[in-house]
């Protein structure tokens, strides 16, 4: 009876545990005047910081000089898939469009998301956004 639960259990606990969802996960997409080369850079020494931290969970991607691009991923444990994956293509010399993407469970949410912006932005690795998120109206 228990291997017919687990037989059963098992692809609905795996699905939990892809990573990365086109769907579902949080997304952001948005131009910063930093080159494709730097906005690699930027992302590994955050990923380094505060998405691998102390799991030591393996860093992907590189640089693609021919195209323009790079790509820096995290991936989780046992096969697990990506949890967090920043893209970056060049619009000019000094300027590309970026975009990051969180699997978002648990650390890798919309939080980490702005603190990634946020690092690629301005150059300062930070787990943690310290920028307003909802703009702030003012009446006259």
């Amino acid at each position: 009876m228990f291997s017919k639960w687990l037989v059963c259990l098992t692809p609905l606990l795996l699905a939990g545990c892809m990573g990365l969802d086109s769907n579902s996960s949080p997304k952001e997409t948005f131009t910063v005047p930093v080159s494709y080369e730097q906005v690699y850079m930027r992302a590994r020494d955050q990923a380094e910081r505060c998405w691998r931290g102390e799991t030591g969970y393996p860093l992907g991607g590189g640089v693609n000089t021919a195209n323009r691009t790079s790509q820096l991923y995290v991936s989780g444990d046992f096969g697990s898939g990506r949890m967090g994956q920043v893209d970056a293509r060049a619009l000019s010399d000094t300027s590309s469009e970026v975009t990051v993407t969180v699997w978002g469970i648990n650390i890798w949410d919309r939080a980490a998301l702005a603190a990634m912006h946020e690092v690629i932005e301005f150059g300062v690795p930070t787990c943690t956004s310290y920028m307003p998120q909802n703009p702030i109206i003012i009446k006259k």
